[in-house]
C-alpha cells in the first residue's frame, strides 16, 4: 500500500525541458499508527484549490536569482521550473485520485496587475476547469479605484491581495509599512464595497489585533484570511497568540479562511505535525467558513501535490461527507462565487 504520492516521477513529470528537483524525499509523510486502507487512499477527491499562482514569470520582474531569501527557503528549483500553468497544474494531480474541479488564482505582484489578470485568464480559457482570480493593487495608491474598476470588469476576478505581513526577522518580513495603520491605504480597502469584491488577507499572529478591527470597520466586505493565519513564530507564546487571534477573527461573520502554505513554514511536515494546525482552525471557524489550498508553485519546494492535498483529506476523514464536501468544494464555490 503506497502512503506517500512524494516524488513519483513515472506519474508526475516535470514538464519537458525542465530540470528543476523539488523537495526531499520524505516517504513516511502520512504514516499512521493505524494504516489507511487501500480503499481510503484511492478514494476520489474533488477539489477547488483556493491558493494556486498560476504565473507566467516574464510578467513578474522579482522573479529571478536575485531574489531575498525567505523562509520558504530556496527557490532555485521554481526559477528552473519558470511558468506554471494551468497544465501544469492538472499535470499534478496525476497518480492520484485528485479530481480538480476549480481553482483561485492569487496574484503574485506582478509589474503589471492587469497583464497578470489577462494571463490567467487565457488560462482559464482553456482550462478544463473555471479558474477565479484575486488580483493585485496597492491599496495606499490615491489612484488605485481606477485599478479597481478595471479589475472588476473582469468576469472571473473576486477580490484583491494585498501582502500585509510585517516580521522583525527579515526571512519573514514582507513589507516595511504597517497598511492597516494608513489612513489611505484603508480608504482604498472600503473601496471593494462598490465593486463586490472580497480581501484576501496576509499576515501574522501580531497583527490580528488590528485586522479584527479594520474587519469590524468594513461589515459588508469578506475578508479571506490566507495561509492558516501564518503562524511563524514557532514557541508557546506564539502558538497562543495565533490561536486565540483565530477565534477573535473567528467571531466576525464576514471573516473565512484558507488552509494553505503549511509546508512553507514547516519544510519537512508530516500529518501528525499539520494536524493541530487543521484542527484548531477548525474548532474557531468551523466547517462552513474553511478552505483549503495548495500554494502551488511554492509549496512544491517542500512537497507533491499528492501529499499535500491528501494530507489535508487524512485530516478529515472522519467528518462527514458532507462536511467534507464543503471544506474541498462547495465553501470555495460559496466564498470564491463559482
Amino acid at each position: 500500500m503506497r502512503t506517500s504520492y512524494e516524488n513519483d516521477n513515472s506519474k508526475n513529470p516535470e514538464p519537458a525541458g525542465k530540470s528543476a528537483i523539488f523537495s526531499e524525499t520524505v516517504t513516511d509523510r502520512l504514516t499512521t499508527i493505524i494504516p489507511e486502507t487501500r480503499a481510503q487512499s484511492a478514494k476520489p477527491r474533488p477539489f477547488i484549490d483556493t491558493h494556486v499562482h498560476l504565473m507566467k514569470t516574464s510578467l513578474y520582474s522579482w522573479f529571478n536569482p536575485s531574489k531575498p531569501p525567505t523562509f520558504e527557503g530556496p527557490w532555485d528549483p521554481l526559477f528552473a521550473m519558470g511558468d506554471f500553468t494551468n497544465e501544469q497544474l492538472e499535470q499534478e494531480t496525476n497518480g492520484t485520485p485528485i479530481e480538480l474541479k476549480g481553482a483561485v488564482h492569487i496574484q503574485a505582484n506582478a509589474d503589471d496587475p492587469i497583464a497578470e489578470i489577462e494571463a490567467v485568464e487565457t488560462m482559464g480559457e482553456r482550462a478544463a476547469w473555471p479558474i477565479m482570480i484575486v488580483g493585485g493593487g496597492d491599496l495606499s495608491d490615491p489612484g488605485i479605484e481606477s485599478l479597481l474598476e478595471r479589475e472588476a470588469a473582469f468576469a472571473d476576478v473576486r477580490g484583491v491581495r494585498q501582502n500585509l505581513n510585517m516580521h522583525p526577522h527579515p526571512l519573514y518580513n514582507y513589507v516595511d509599512k504597517s497598511y492597516m495603520d494608513d489612513p489611505q491605504w484603508l480608504k482604498g480597502l472600503a473601496l471593494l464595497k462598490k465593486y463586490g469584491m472580497s480581501f484576501d488577507m496576509q499576515l501574522y499572529p501580531t497583527q490580528f489585533a488590528r485586522a479584527c478591527e479594520v474587519i469590524d470597520a468594513n461589515p459588508e466586505t469578506l475578508f479571506i484570511i490566507d495561509h492558516a493565519g501564518m503562524w511563524a513564530d514557532r514557541d508557546l507564546a506564539g502558538w497562543q497568540l495565533w490561536s486565540k487571534g483565530l477565534r477573535n477573527l473567528a467571531q466576525r461573520d464576514n471573516c473565512a479562511i484558507k488552509i494553505s502554505a503549511l509546508a512553507s513554514l514547516d519544510h519537512r511536515w508530516t500529518l501528525e505535525s499539520i494536524k493541530p494546525i487543521v484542527y484548531t482552525i477548525l474548532d474557531a471557524f468551523g466547517t462552513d467558513r474553511v478552505m483549503f489550498g495548495s500554494n502551488f508553485p511554492v509549496d512544491k519546494l517542500h512537497g507533491t501535490y499528492g501529499d499535500i492535498v491528501h494530507g489535508f483529506a487524512r485530516c478529515v476523514e472522519t467528518l462527514s461527507e458532507p462536511e467534507q464536501d464543503a471544506l474541498f468544494v462547495a465553501n470555495a464555490q460559496r466564498w470564491y462565487r463559482f
